[in-house]
């Protein structure tokens, strides 16, 4: 085990005979990283979010605040899970699919670690399928309440790095309006390329929104309380898209920002991070 600043476990994903060799440490300690190696050796990170709780959504006055993010409310999360370190990267969807759905569309990065986009939500759950049958375990897409939880880090703020009223010190966290789109670079950039929040994730605001497995409600009345995913039966028509993209300016880009999509549709700049 290293005994850097951040520890390291490297999961390894390998044939043997007819079965999987997977090797690990089966109780992560806080801020743990894995490294899961997937065909061809592309490499797969991700970092352990601690247990523990929080305020979901936008607080008392928040500036450019919206309705959709009330109640604030507190959420406890039991145990801990592991978050992506990055957004999935066209590197990691080849590996795993053999496909890029990207391929031909515009304003896309023509970068293999740059995040894979143009997937639709179920896009994301047919690659976690593929992803489980390979390595044995149990990858999904986060619940928006793992999603906020882990993007903020321990922070209460607008943004995990401050209230930023004046968006002056996001462009050294995240690939948004004001330093992308806004200067001719139309697309999602290669992920861990800025600052990362206090627990080690890079990208949680900016470059590619990122699905998350809940069903969208216009508001937080009768969310779960527990980190659970929030899923109606039959299901709702949208899902919801957390985090902003490359596109997105300050209001929006919040951590408490709430938006929607149609499960099938998909944009230059939607994307995923796995946990599980």
């Amino acid at each position: 085990m290293s005994h850097s600043r951040v520890a390291r476990i490297t999961l390894v994903v390998a044939a043997v005979s007819t079965s999987l060799l997977l090797v690990r440490c089966p109780t992560p300690p806080d801020g743990e990283d894995e490294t899961i190696v997937l065909p061809g050796g592309v490499l797969l990170e991700m970092v352990w979010v601690p247990a523990g709780t929080f305020m979901m959504g936008r607080y008392a006055g928040e500036q450019d605040g919206e309705d959709s993010e009330d109640p604030q409310h507190q959420v406890a999360f039991s145990s801990g899970f592991w978050m992506g370190k990055h957004e999935l990267t066209k590197r990691q969807w080849t590996a795993v699919t053999g496909t890029t759905p990207w391929s031909g569309e515009t304003n896309v990065l023509n970068d293999s670690h740059s995040p894979a986009v143009h997937v639709t939500w179920n896009d994301a759950h047919a690659f976690i399928s593929q992803l489980n049958a390979y390595t044995g375990l149990t990858f999904r897409l986060p619940s928006e309440a793992e999603w906020e939880y882990a993007c903020r880090a321990g922070t209460t703020t607008r943004f995990y790095w401050g209230d930023d009223l004046s968006h002056t010190v996001g462009d050294d966290y995240a690939w948004w309006f004001y330093n992308a789109w806004n200067v001719g670079e139309e697309y999602a950039h290669i992920v861990g390329s800025k600052l990362p929040n206090g627990w080690g994730l890079y990208d949680m605001t900016g470059n590619a929104w990122e699905w998350c497995e809940d069903d969208w409600h216009n508001g937080y009345g009768g969310a779960p309380v527990n980190g659970d995913a929030w899923v109606d039966w039959p299901r709702d028509p949208a899902r919801v898209l957390r985090g902003g993209g490359a596109a997105t300016d300050g209001p929006y880009a919040r951590s408490a920002h709430r938006s929607l999509n149609d499960p099938s549709l998909t944009y230059n700049c939607i994307g995923f991070r796995l946990a599980r």
